[in-house]
């Protein structure tokens, strides 16, 4: 994404803390990372934190009671299966429903207390009347500046204005009508379009003539829900203040590509975000710009190769037994998401075909062969016509041999412990690249190991942010890891780091 120019002074205007230093649009998740979480819940808005959102978008309703709680919906019944009306029911009562996910309906002040935790800014839609004043109550007794309160209802944000509310109000802006008209009793302070089905390219609906008129007006611009990244692409360079998304990751995205370095391995996918490698775990890589995808292949019963890391089926689907001994009908049958999370049920085991046929032209692989036929894996990859988007490892090195002897132009990796030389782990097979994992390896060799020609990659499955700034330090040519996300925002977005510590 293109660096803009957004209006710092209007951040500045409300004791707001300075932006990301790349000029981005304020990434604004919205209910949270609500693609990954249950909606309006602790753990969407905290996961939502982790992945780098300034802000977190929330919807508020008040209770019988006069609690002001964090809920989309009057009802409970598509979060929960609860018919639960949050109106006619306490606090009491609305905090024993469990909903999808193991999650229960926060309050506000649990949330803003959660936002102070990660230096994080609230974006408050007001779902019903009687909630105005107690929101903004709520936010002045805790005390709370890094806040918006916004409404579809133009003339509850106009109340609020009338009575000198002193938080920045927005009006949100529905398909179909003038923007200026809608908002214009409101006099608010930000602009929200609310056009993500307007049309399949709704990004050229927000013309200059409108950004300008925004502008003009001193209002700022906020931009609906958003995950597509051609949609994305389209409003770069436009003074945007903040972009909401249900993926909040993808709002700061990494400038993959031949010239960047490191280049970024993604660890069975985006474990962390969806279920291990499954096609919903590479399109999460995928959309944030990585390079490569790293997965594990294994043959069925009648011959079909199938991404599955271990030896049996049992920790990732809800079946049993030994990937070699079921069909690939048996295999496809399987639930590969839910014991992950609800979310992702009905997920399926991919075949190597159906990642390589996703993955084509959008990103490379990582191929670690587990149990399968060399000659077909390889036969697959050229058939797909993704070899020089291909890297192979296997634990049998003969399986690599016999790539090596089919194919010269295969790319083959080698892992150093492996090997008692850097000389040695090299001269195999001929290794294009070797990896070093971290905690493990003298990474002292990295720059002689490159200075032979042949690409460094460093392994980690660290989560701990210090070990990730080691291995962002070590001048990689890749870089294999489980959290490439924290990575990112470590390189590329620190500010999204800094705001917990400072806290």
């Amino acid at each position: 994404m293109v660096k803009i120019n957004f209006n710092q002074e209007w951040m500045k205007r409300f004791d707001w803390p300075d932006a990301e230093a790349s000029n981005l649009p304020l990434a604004i998740a919205h209910r949270g990372a609500s693609d990954y979480r249950s909606e309006n819940t602790l753990g969407a808005f905290q996961l939502a934190a982790e992945l780098g959102a300034e802000m977190w978008e929330l919807d508020v309703r008040l209770s019988k009671d006069g609690v002001v709680v964090v809920c989309h919906d009057e009802s409970l019944e598509r979060v929960a299966g609860n018919q639960l009306r949050i109106p006619d029911a306490t606090w009491e009562e609305i905090s024993k429903v469990k909903l999808h996910g193991n999650q229960r309906v926060p309050r506000l002040e649990e949330v803003i207390e959660l936002a102070r935790q990660n230096g994080s800014g609230l974006y408050i839609e007001l779902k019903a009347a009687e909630a105005i004043k107690p929101t903004w109550q709520t936010l002045r007794e805790q005390n709370f500046q890094y806040a918006v309160i916004g409404s579809f209802q133009a003339e509850w944000i106009a109340k609020l204005r009338h009575e000198k509310c002193q938080y920045p109000l927005s009006v949100l802006i529905p398909i179909g009508v003038d923007p200026f008209q809608y908002s214009a009793v409101a006099s608010p302070d930000i602009i929200h379009l609310c056009w993500k089905r307007a049309s399949a390219s709704p990004h050229e609906l927000v013309t200059e003539e409108l950004v300008n008129c925004c502008h003009q007006q001193g209002m700022a611009l906020v931009i609906w829900d958003e995950e597509r990244v051609e949609v994305l692409q389209g409003l770069d360079d436009l003074p945007i203040l903040g972009i909401c998304s249900d993926c909040p990751e993808v709002l700061k995205p990494w400038p993959g590509g031949a010239n960047v370095f490191p280049r970024i391995v993604c660890h069975r996918g985006a474990n962390f975000l969806a279920p291990e490698n499954t096609l919903p775990a590479a399109s999460i890589c995928i959309s944030q710009g990585f390079d490569i995808v790293e997965i594990d292949v294994r043959t069925t019963a009648d011959g079909e190769i199938v991404l599955m890391h271990d030896a049996t089926v049992d920790r990732t689907t809800d079946g049993k037994g030994l990937v070699k001994e079921l069909t690939l009908e048996q295999v496809r049958r399987l639930d590969a998401g839910s014991s992950y999370s609800k979310i992702y049920a009905e997920t399926r085991v991919p075949t190597l075909d159906e990642f390589l046929e996703h993955c084509w032209g959008r990103c490379g692989a990582y191929v670690e062969i587990k149990d399968a036929d060399p000659d077909k894996v390889l036969e697959k990859v050229v058939t797909h016509t993704m070899l020089e988007d291909v890297f192979f490892w296997c634990r049998k090195t003969e399986v690599l041999q016999r790539i090596r002897d089919l194919e010269p132009k295969a790319q083959l990796m080698a892992t150093r412990w492996m090997y008692p030389s850097l000389v040695d782990a090299i001269a195999e097979y001929g290794a294009n690249i070797v990896e070093y994992e971290l905690g493990r390896d003298d990474l002292t060799e990295i720059a002689r190991c490159q200075a032979l020609g042949v690409k460094v990659m460093v392994f980690s499955l660290t989560h701990d942010l210090s070990k990730l700034q080691q291995i962002e330090s070590l001048n990689a040519d890749l870089v294999n890891l489980d959290r490439p996300d924290l990575f990112k925002l470590l390189k590329l977005y620190p500010s999204s780091l800094r705001r917990k510590k400072n806290v």
